[in-house]
């Protein structure tokens, strides 16, 4: 019986949190499949070749100057800047892709136009995908786990209907439904900040076991390391072992969509039932057994590379799973802006995955099949080395808080460097929210109505509530209103003696 009971709460608790959500799981789901079906051809096969991994390093080229614009500055940039960004990059995204869907329909695509095309919607896809994994810092283990995983989840249900249509088709289609971005846009913003869904109390939760920060700072540089050294073996799989993209049968197509909707499933249900080792452990394990697994395959069915391209698949798509909720992770630690994060952790997989993708095009075969297999093992033992010693290292040992020249330096690199400081602004905020959501159960406030308590008893200005919730001024007038009528206090300094006098 109280196994059952705690089935049923985490289902309760895992549906509560995927309706809450939903908005951002969805635009995070139509960016990546506007993305998947113009330039990768709806995985048809394993890629396009340098049509997208090309086009993925000429689309990285400005947003690594962004990223270093961001690093030196230290700029974070305002919600109306972010507004306008991201409304220009989903609209190019459609665009850009309906432009391909017409051309192709009409025939006779020149390489240099559909190259072209390839830039500009990787490139807008890149910069919505941002957005999405921008919203969702701060948000809790489980929730960052949802976004990631459960955007990839349903997007290849519908990735796969695309692949069954004719390619040009498939591109008006989903360029359209690019649009829809901006529904999702506009009812995230109505919904509570994704810091206050689904709340842990746990202070690092995002790796279960690492009780101080500084632990949790060295974690993520190991797993972006690790991330690196995964990204090349990725590479070279998938278009094992001349350089050629790997076409899917149905069945295999299948297949592949089918493993990784129940594993992405196990992996959102798991960080629910509170598993500590669902982001640590057993990630890494599904990854690199996939990779591992994707070897066997092709080394035993050379005449049928579509059963090895089915776990290449799987392990780029956990990759991408993986790296979404590092991004989080780093833009919630660290004091940079969130898309520094972003585009810093978007390079770290997808650059060393085109580079490798690259080579193998440009010198397909020449190695032969035998030391292809020992660089890809290789590669993943190497990083099964790194991750798990560093992951024992950190959970068993008591690390020197006073940190070398060498891991500050890096710990700068990877924005993290202020992480390590107890931020007081972030630690007043904490405990504000905390004594609000007391208030909230006390005079049943919404949660809303919670959200700008917070900022209202941390000393906001109306206007300034209105920006940081994405609302207007009158919206959050009316709000406060609400409070005093509900709680019966008449000022922000009636609120203060409440809080002070009334709540831990």
């Amino acid at each position: 019986m109280p196994q059952n009971d705690a089935v049923r709460q985490s289902a309760a608790s895992m549906s509560q949190t995927v309706l809450a959500l939903a908005p951002t799981v969805l635009g995070l789901m139509i960016a990546r499949m506007g993305l998947i079906v113009s330039t990768y051809g709806s995985y048809s096969s394993t890629d396009q070749g340098i049509y997208t991994d090309g086009s993925s390093i000429l689309a990285m080229l400005p947003l690594f100057i962004f990223m270093c614009v961001l690093g030196k500055t230290r700029i974070r940039l305002v919600k109306k800047h972010i507004f306008v960004l991201t409304s220009i990059a989903i609209a190019v995204q459609a665009a850009s892709i309906i432009a391909l869907g017409v051309v192709l329909l009409a025939g006779n695509l020149p390489k240099t136009l559909s190259f072209g095309l390839s830039v500009i919607i990787t490139l807008s896809s890149y910069l919505s995908i941002f957005y999405w994994l921008r919203r969702a810092r701060g948000a809790s283990s489980s929730s960052a786990v949802t976004i990631a995983f459960g955007s990839l989840l349903l997007s290849e249900p519908l990735i796969y209907l695309a692949s069954l249509m004719p390619h040009g088709a498939a591109c008006l289609a989903v360029g359209l439904l690019t649009l829809a971005q901006f529904i999702c846009q506009k009812y995230a913003r109505r919904r509570p900040l994704v810091e206050n869904i689904h709340a842990e109390t746990t202070p690092l939760g995002y790796f279960g076991f690492a009780e101080r920060m500084i632990d949790g700072v060295r974690l993520l540089a190991i797993l972006a390391l690790g991330m690196l050294l995964l990204s090349f073996a990725v590479g070279i799989l998938r278009c094992f072992p001349d350089g050629s993209p790997i076409p899917f049968s149905p069945a295999t197509r299948v297949a592949y969509m089918a493993l990784e909707m129940l594993l992405f499933a196990a992996l959102i249900w798991r960080s629910f039932r509170g598993s500590r080792s669902v982001m640590t452990t057993s990630i890494w394990v599904i990854l690199e057994a996939s990779g591992v697994i994707a070897l066997i395959c092709y080394a035993f069915f050379p005449n049928n590379l579509a059963i090895g391209a089915i776990f290449t698949t799987v392990f780029n798509a956990g990759m991408t799973g993986f790296m979404w909720y590092l991004v989080v992770a780093f833009s919630s630690f660290g004091n940079r802006d969130p898309y520094y994060y972003a585009i810093a952790g978007w390079m770290v997989f997808m650059v060393p995955r085109a580079i490798a993708r690259i080579l193998m095009e440009i010198a397909p075969g020449s190695m032969g099949d035998t030391p292809l297999f020992a660089i890809i093992a290789a590669l993943i033992a190497a990083n099964a080395q790194l991750v798990f010693v560093q992951i024992i290292w950190i959970e068993r040992t008591v690390s020197n808080e006073k940190s070398s020249a060498t891991a500050k330096s890096i710990r700068t690199l990877l924005g993290l460097d202020d992480a390590v400081k107890e931020d007081p602004a972030s630690i007043r905020r904490a405990l504000m929210q905390d004594n609000t959501r007391q208030m909230q159960n006390q005079f049943l406030l919404s949660d809303r109505e919670t959200e700008v308590l917070t900022l209202y008893a941390m000393g906001l200005t109306q206007r300034k509530i209105a920006e940081e919730l994405c609302i207007s001024p009158g919206t959050t007038h009316t709000h406060i209103k609400r409070i005093y009528t509900k709680t019966d206090l008449h000022s922000r300094q009636e609120i203060l003696d409440y809080i002070e006098r009334y709540t831990g």
